[in-house]
């Protein structure tokens, strides 16, 4: 599989985890601040003067794509054919 070929798949598996991750932070959230409790798209960790600013939803949604592409990465690296 040629060098491009690889790199479309793997931003492909990229963007779906991270849509499908998105929504279901979005459904837990509305879920969980309905209840009246704490909601995941709160800032925890915060460094303005880099302009980081992220919830416990982002951090999922970042964690989760990036696991995607080094799995999706590592899977059609190899020699499976021609």
């Amino acid at each position: 599989m040629n060098l491009l070929a690889r790199l479309g798949i793997t931003a492909g598996a990229m963007i779906g985890a991270a849509v499908f991750v998105a929504i279901v932070a979005a459904l837990l959230d509305l879920y969980l601040t309905g209840h009246g409790l704490g909601s995941i798209g709160r800032e925890v960790i915060s460094e303005p003067s880099w302009g980081v600013h992220l919830s416990v939803a982002d951090i999922a949604l970042l964690a989760v794509a990036a696991l995607a592409g080094a799995l999706t990465w590592w899977m059609t690296g190899g020699k499976h054919g021609t």
